[in-house]
Formats: C-alpha cells, sequence, structure tokens
C-alpha cells in the first residue's frame, strides 16, 4: 500500500490527558499520551479493559474533550476535522437504520454532506474520487443483500455494512472500536481478511483498538500497547511482517514473535502498574 507523500502525522497527541470527576474519586482515564500516526498506517491500540483505549479513540474522533493537552487530525483539531468530513466512525455496534436498506445505508452519508465531500475530494492531493460504493459492497459478499433490511441480516454482514458506510466519504482517517469484538472466530477473521482488503484499496489512515492480540498482530503496521492506573501508553511497536497477511501466515514463527512480544508487554505494564496517582 502506498503511503500519501506528506510529513505531516495524520494523527497527533501530545501530552493528551482525560479526567472523569473530581476530588479524590476522579478517575483518571489517561495521562500524559504522546503520540504520532503517519498517514496512510494501520494503527491497532491494545490493552486490559479500563486503560483508556476507547476513550484515546473518543478524543481523537472528538466525541470527547482532551482536559489538557493537544490532539489533531492532519493539524486541525478533531471539531474541525469531522466537520471537513475526514474522519469516519466505525463503534463496536453497527447503529444502522433499520427503515433503510442496505444500499441506503451506505449511501446516506454521500447523500447527507455532498456539499462537503465533493470540496474535500476536488482538493485531495492524488485526485481520488469518491467511492463506488455497491462495488465495495460486492467485494465483502454483500451484492445480494443490497436491498435488504439489517434487521434481514446477520451481525458480520451488518457490520462490514458499517465499514463500508464509514468510507462512503473516503476519510483520511478511520476509527475502528472493537468492531468485531462480538462475532464468531470464523466470520471475524473473514472480516478482518475483507477490512484488509478495502484498506489496500483505499488510502486512509485506520486507528482500531482491539483487546485481540492475534487481531492486532494480523491487521497492524504498528501496534500501541497501553497500561491502566492511570491509562497510559507504554510501547509502540512495529510489525515487520509482509502483507499481505492471509490466514496462513497466523501459523508462522514470525507472527508467533509479535504475538508473544505484545503479551509479554501487556504484563509487564500489568505488573508495573502505579498503585496510586492523583487527579
Amino acid at each position: 500500500m502506498s503511503t500519501p507523500a506528506t510529513t505531516e502525522p495524520a494523527i497527533r497527541l501530545a501530552g493528551a490527558r482525560k479526567v472523569y470527576g473530581t476530588g479524590p474519586g476522579a478517575l483518571v482515564a489517561l495521562d500524559g499520551v504522546d503520540l504520532e500516526i503517519p498517514a496512510g498506517r494501520f494503527v491497532s491500540v491494545i490493552g486490559p479493559s479500563g486503560c483508556g483505549k476507547s476513550t484515546l479513540l473518543r478524543l481523537v474522533a472528538s466525541l470527547e474533550r482532551a482536559d489538557s493537552g493537544t490532539v489533531e487530525i492532519r493539524g486541525t483539531s478533531p471539531e474541525e476535522a469531522c466537520a471537513q468530513k475526514l474522519v469516519g466512525f466505525v463503534p463496536q455496534t453497527p447503529a444502522l437504520l433499520p427503515w433503510l436498506d442496505v444500499l441506503q445505508n451506505v449511501t446516506l452519508p454521500q447523500r447527507v454532506n455532498r456539499g462537503a465531500g465533493r470540496r474535500r475530494l476536488r482538493h485531495a492531493p492524488d485526485g481520488r474520487t469518491a467511492p463506488d460504493l455497491p462495488r465495495l459492497l460486492r467485494e465483502v459478499g454483500l451484492g445480494e443483500a443490497m436491498h435488504r433490511l439489517p434487521a434481514q441480516l446477520s451481525g458480520g454482514m451488518q457490520q462490514r455494512v458499517a465499514i463500508v458506510r464509514a468510507l462512503g466519504l473516503q476519510p483520511e482517517v478511520l476509527l475502528m472500536d472493537e468492531p468485531f469484538s462480538a462475532l464468531d472466530e470464523f466470520t471475524r477473521e473473514s472480516l478482518q481478511e475483507q477490512l484488509l482488503d478495502l484498506w489496500d484499496e483505499i488510502t486512509t489512515t485506520v486507528m482500531f483498538v482491539t483487546h485481540s492480540v492475534t487481531e492486532a498482530v494480523r491487521l497492524s503496521d504498528t501496534v500501541v500497547v497501553m497500561a491502566p492506573k492511570p491509562g497510559r501508553i507504554v510501547d509502540v511497536i512495529d510489525i515487520d511482517l509482509p502483507r499481505p497477511r492471509g490466514a496462513a501466515q497466523l501459523k508462522t514463527a514470525d507472527f508467533h514473535h509479535f504475538e508473544d512480544l505484545i503479551r509479554d508487554r501487556l504484563q509487564s505494564a500489568w505488573r508495573d502498574r502505579p498503585t496510586a496517582h492523583a487527579a
């Protein structure tokens, strides 16, 4: 996959801190988070429950604001980036509109944001045009389901719809919050492969939250390891494995090396976590 020629990171956090509540009961969800993600990279964020993974994603998605520090997308605030339709978001549950069929759901962002989408794409440095969403639906195995309602789809099919919908405005940054966590293992691995195929075709930067070490290694260029109390980044590991990463590669020694490395770092971070902190 080719990375856009730019020195400006797609996502940058500097000293980001988020606290819920006040006084002795305050919870420091994130403390002093520094992270830069180059454009075009697939970056997974992994860590135990309560380490601030989803909070980190929500700061980038402008769903929450940092109490201190800086959060930027392409050199601007998350709020401005979202207003410019530079950001796509895939939550844990697909959140499809039940009265619209599959094709209507995935084309809704284009129809609602036609002006903004055209303006952004017209100034895109690589001359990109809006993606062919019916073709993308066919590529993820939903060609015969385009005119079905969400209630007529399996959970895996609904999640595929949500992913294609997020790509409707060809966002420069795609944020994904454990989108496959509720799926069975077979469906999960199939969707991982389809996601990688789409990412390879549509140049975008992906920030992907997961609990699965195997999923993080398979998908990512880089894995960000987090620890709790307070939520912080304890390691950033580049995954030096060739692409494409099919099912056969999950059985190789090189793949297992990165799985073991991440698990060891997670366990070390848990053992070394601070016993107390001040809000």
